[in-house]
């Protein structure tokens, strides 16, 4: 019996061979793709500084925190540390009433990354969140504890600090994302400018050495994490206001959440 000739011509196989080499090469850029950048041994930021994002969080510890005023803390600091995307930079600072213009580094580190965002075709969700609780939460929460059971603050220059925030060769407009988090009662107080001696009053502000050095701080988003106080100085609704003035001067979006 004679054998049947193929009916498929050599277009046919000439577009399978063409169809095999697709998916090889569609499988090495997935792999191109998914290959992790070079990152910093000490920080695991990434070596090329192509941050996705950067959260700087000044914690005001000039009045003591009392164990009620330390859980509202931990929660703000979860929260910014969990929205934060892969390879954010996250930078935790606290004001200098020594050096008002070099508040005090607490601790800075870029995420690994968070389960909730893992690939489940080429990553392990349950080791990528081990990796971000080891190596980045745990140790945020280490140094943020230290920081917070330190000496207080003689004053709180909050404007001097915001003002060296805006200034960092790490967060300058060339940078995507950014966003500072004040967690304080915000009263601000320093040789500069001293609510406890005018006020809540931007106009007196205004009126001061202080007000001549403003940052730049366009396209920050700015929010004030207030940690709750069973008695205020002054009332918040200046505070606020005074704060809300401040940084749409610095063209800043600023929101106060509490």
């Amino acid at each position: 019996m004679p054998r049947r000739r193929s009916d498929k011509g050599p277009w046919f196989w000439r577009g399978m061979i063409a169809l095999m080499l697709g998916v090889v090469f569609a499988l090495f850029a997935v792999v191109a793709f998914n290959q992790p950048p070079s990152l910093m041994a000490d920080s695991s930021c990434r070596m090329d500084r192509k941050d996705p994002a950067h959260t700087i969080i000044l914690i005001d510890q000039s009045d003591p925190f009392n164990p009620n005023d330390l859980d509202w803390v931990y929660e703000f600091v979860d929260a910014e540390a969990r929205a934060l995307p892969k390879y954010g930079r996250l930078t935790v600072m606290t004001p200098n009433a020594a050096s008002p213009y070099d508040p005090k580094l607490v601790y800075y580190a870029c995420s690994s990354g968070s389960a909730a965002e893992a690939n489940p075709i080429f990553q392990n969700p349950k080791m990528i969140e081990q990796t971000w609780q080891t190596q980045f939460y745990a140790p945020l929460l280490e140094n943020v504890e230290a920081a917070l059971t330190d000496t207080r603050q003689p004053s709180s220059p909050l404007v001097e600090a915001v003002y060296s925030i805006a200034d960092r060769a790490d967060f300058q407009a060339g940078e995507t994302n950014r966003r500072i988090v004040l967690v304080s009662d915000l009263m601000q107080h320093s040789e500069g400018f001293s609510f406890y001696r005018l006020g809540a009053d931007y106009e007196a502000y205004l009126d001061s050495d202080l007000a001549k050095m403003s940052p730049a701080l366009e396209n920050v988003d700015v929010v004030a994490r207030i940690v709750p106080r069973q008695i205020y100085d002054l009332p918040m609704a200046d505070v606020k206001a005074f704060w809300r003035a401040y940084f749409s001067e610095a063209g800043a979006d600023y929101g106060s959440v509490n």
